[in-house]
């Protein structure tokens, strides 16, 4: 009888004990994210590729040639993405054989622990961690990108710690001036300018890449109204500009008012008008603006207009006096007012917006571009843990599609 009383004892001990765990822990442990079939996203095909070559990692070569970066760190900033294909790239083509350490801060926000692509990004971040051209303090941050236009945020204080940069790489699947869904955070202008804020103190030269959607759906209406007003503005008030506008359009006689709008087409127009307002803040902000090249290609792989554009901009240092309302500072030779740096740093404007390189056209057309890209993604896409040996027949079938729609 004793006996039993005893066993009997124990397992209510045992079973109150589990119950103290249970409502502690829960059921058990939180399943880890299944592991989802990899397939290629639209940022895998070749045009895309074509944008790391010539665009990014030429002016970031060439950057990195005119400050003498080797045996040095290369400081970027950039939203990669789960698979970080960006930062592979750079660091395969310019880093590596330069010898510079790539030192990256990355924003994304699938990197919770409920994420079901959070195991990719974290396999990734350990492949990319292990290449000897990458800082060991490099890092991907868990947040929002536009909350950077917080001042004093968390993502604020992150940038400002790693800032300035030599290279901002803002790589968006939406739009740069959508509609903001939340309230509540930030939007890329706001993003952008504070960047800009923390890249004045440079004493280097430094890359800006934005790539964004321009279609109609894909800006807010207020954005889109006030982006052509500004490239209307420069048109009316800096003669190069308006020059440079004509020669690029064809436009013989000028003697009439133009109107920019009624010249250029929608995509055009966000073009210049986005340009126009990241000169101006970088002028007010005592950086001085080089546009190097913009390139666009369609969502989709039909017909129809592009609807994404990539562009490219060199700033150097250009610092300025503020002025003294007090009259009391004294100016050794002025500087141009802001209005004659932002005609001067935008006369090219136009001519870079008209001979814009079209990649899907230009892919379509010249068959070895379009292999060497093939090469170069599939080797990308191996070592980001794609199965490579798929990647050529799914480019090969929309290639089809797409010339059997033109």
């Amino acid at each position: 009888m004793a006996s039993w009383k005893l066993r009997t004892l124990a397992e209510e001990v045992t079973s109150s004990e589990e119950d103290d765990l249970r409502a502690l822990l829960g059921e058990g442990p939180v399943p880890f994210p299944a592991k989802m079939e990899r397939g290629f996203k639209p940022w895998h095909r070749p045009r895309k590729q074509y944008v790391r070559d010539a665009q990014w990692s030429r002016e970031i070569g060439l950057l990195a040639r005119d400050l003498r970066l080797s045996g040095s760190e290369f400081r970027y900033l950039t939203l990669p993405g789960n698979d970080l294909l960006d930062i592979r790239h750079i660091a395969e083509t310019v880093c590596s054989p330069r010898q510079v350490k790539l030192r990256y801060l990355g924003f994304n926000t699938a990197v919770t622990s409920q994420d079901a692509q959070q195991p990719e990004l974290n396999s990734a971040e350990f492949s990319v961690i292990r290449m000897d051209c990458i800082h060991s303090d490099s890092e991907v941050f868990s947040a929002d990108f536009r909350s950077v236009g917080q001042t004093r945020s968390p993502e604020w204080h992150r940038v400002k710690r790693d800032a300035p940069f030599h290279a901002i790489n803002i790589d968006l699947c939406g739009g740069f001036a959508g509609v903001e869904k939340s309230s509540g955070v930030p939007n890329y202008f706001a993003a952008l300018q504070a960047i800009l804020q923390h890249q004045m103190h440079s004493d280097e030269d430094f890359l800006l890449f934005i790539t964004t959607r321009m279609d109609d759906n894909s800006i807010d209406d207020t954005a889109k109204e006030t982006l052509v007003q500004l490239a209307q503005k420069i048109h009316d008030t800096c003669e190069a500009y308006a020059s440079d506008f004509a020669t690029a359009w064809g436009l013989e006689d000028r003697a009439s008012p133009i109107r920019v709008a009624d010249l250029v087409d929608t995509n055009e127009a966000f073009m210049l008008g986005l340009t126009q307002w990241i000169i101006s803040r970088g002028v007010e902000l005592g950086l001085k603006a080089s546009v190097r090249s913009f390139m666009t290609y369609r969502t989709g792989h039909g017909a129809g207009d592009d609807d994404i554009v990539s562009l490219a901009i060199r700033f150097k240092p250009d610092p300025v006096v503020q002025p003294d309302p007090h009259g009391l500072v004294k100016v050794v030779n002025p500087p141009p007012a802001p209005a004659d740096k932002i005609c001067a740093q935008s006369r090219t404007v136009p001519r870079r917006v008209n001979n814009r390189a079209r990649v899907d056209e230009l892919l379509r057309t010249q068959a070895e571009e379009f292999e060497r890209c093939i090469q170069a993604s599939s080797k990308l896409l191996d070592a980001a843990g794609y199965d490579a040996s798929r990647y050529r027949d799914w480019v090969m079938q929309e290639h089809d599609e797409s010339k059997a729609a033109h």
